[in-house]
């Protein structure tokens, strides 16, 4: 199982250039499921599957794989 909970992230926070790209974003996957993330342009797909990956880390929220919190591993250790 590959769960996403609450996650939320904000770029430049506190400045003029301030962007909430992530906002309580949940979603959970089982073994053998299948997903396609859709939207506009700006609208988090990207940003969602970084953080999925560990490009950065979120604000706020968890991901857990297979019962393991993940949510501050490094990129290099994450299992994706």
């Amino acid at each position: 199982m590959f769960e996403v909970r609450e996650i939320s992230k904000t770029f430049y926070p506190g400045t003029p250039n301030e962007v909430h790209s992530l906002r309580g974003v949940t979603l959970d996957l089982t073994p053998g499921s299948w997903v396609i993330i859709i939207g506009t342009n700006g609208s988090g797909k990207s940003t969602l599957l970084n953080a999925v990956a560990g490009t950065f880390l979120v604000d706020e929220g968890s991901i857990r794989l297979a019962r393991h919190d993940m949510t501050r591993w490094p990129e290099h250790a994450r299992p994706l």
